[in-house]
Formats: structure tokens, C-alpha cells, sequence
């Protein structure tokens, strides 16, 4: 018995064209690939993307709480020099308020004393005693004589007390500190 292998279909249709199948399945299975390819490589981009933004977030965070650790500083020393020259800063305001003074009067003539160059660095008031205005300023100068100059013509203004104290050079520029009193006119 001689028995060859009968291909049996019984498809009511038959499959003639297996090569288009196999080669669309191929097609497929190459997308498919690519698709997972590229699926993976944006997936690697966006960890290290998530990475740098974590390292970046807690660089901010150390920054943040530095910030907040210097200005916990910064206040508790506003808060001591608070307390320290409270009772300057009330005197003061009671001139002020009391409106003994004419601090406008007082920084106009100060303005007109100033040599050409000249510039004020900071001003203060010191202690001050009742009808009478003390204030210390820090005045950048370029030379020596526009200083005198300062000095001589404050006096001319009727400011009491002149003294110069603390010269230094710096950057060329001579920086002192300068103390006067304003009496207030009767």
C-alpha cells in the first residue's frame, strides 16, 4: 500500500496565496517591532529626563532651605538691632512727629554743602538730644580738599559739632565719617 499524503482543504474558500500572508505578517511583526523600538527609547529619554529634573529639584530645594536658613539670620539680627536702637529710632520719631524739625531743610543744606564729585554713601542719627538733631553720614570725596571743603561749608550752615572721623581710601576715593548737630532754630 502505497499511501501519498492528500492534501485535504476543506475550506469552502482555499487559501491560494500563502506568501502574501506570511509576507504581511512580517510586515506587521517589523512595525510592531519598530513600535516597540522607538516606545523604548523614549521611555529611556524620559527617565533620564525625570533624573536631571529630580537632581535640578532637590539642587533647588538645598538652595531653598539655605535661603531660608540665611534670612532665619538675617531677622534675628534685624530683631537685635531692633532692640538695640529702639530708643534712638523713638527719639527720633518723637522729632519727627513732634515736628521740630525740617529733616527737608536739614538734607537741602546738607545737598548744597557738598562739593562737586562728592557723594553720601549713608546717613544715621545718633542720639539725640532733646531739641537738637545729631546725624553721622558716610560721604564718598575724591580728594582731601573737597573734604575740608565739605566741613567748612557745613559750618558756614549753621550745623554745630562738626567732626571728621574713620578716613579711609578706597578705589582712589577718600570715605569718611562725618558727625554734626542740628539745633533747631528758635
Amino acid at each position: 500500500m502505497n499511501a501519498k499524503n492528500v492534501p485535504v482543504n476543506l475550506a469552502s474558500r482555499p487559501l491560494r496565496n500563502r506568501r502574501f500572508f506570511f509576507a504581511a505578517l512580517l510586515a506587521f511583526a517589523a512595525v510592531f517591532a519598530l513600535a516597540a523600538l522607538a516606545a523604548g527609547l523614549s521611555l529611556r529619554t524620559s527617565h533620564k529626563l525625570e533624573a536631571g529634573a529630580r537632581a535640578d529639584l532637590d539642587r533647588i530645594t538645598r538652595l531653598s532651605e539655605s535661603a531660608r536658613k540665611e534670612k532665619d539670620v538675617w531677622s534675628a539680627e534685624a530683631a537685635e538691632l531692633a532692640r538695640k536702637l529702639k530708643d534712638t529710632v523713638e527719639a527720633v520719631n518723637g522729632i519727627i512727629q513732634r515736628k521740630s524739625f525740617s529733616l527737608v531743610d536739614v538734607f537741602t543744606r546738607l545737598e548744597e554743602a557738598l562739593p562737586a564729585g562728592s557723594y553720601i554713601a549713608g546717613i544715621s542719627p545718633v542720639e539725640p538730644a532733646d531739641g537738637r538733631l545729631d546725624l553721622r553720614f558716610r560721604v564718598v570725596s575724591p580728594s582731601l580738599p573737597e573734604l575740608l571743603a565739605l566741613v567748612q561749608k557745613l559750618g558756614g550752615l549753621g550745623f554745630k559739632n562738626i567732626s571728621v572721623k574713620n578716613e579711609a581710601t578706597i578705589e582712589g576715593r577718600l570715605v569718611s565719617e562725618i558727625t554734626f548737630s542740628h539745633e533747631r532754630p528758635l
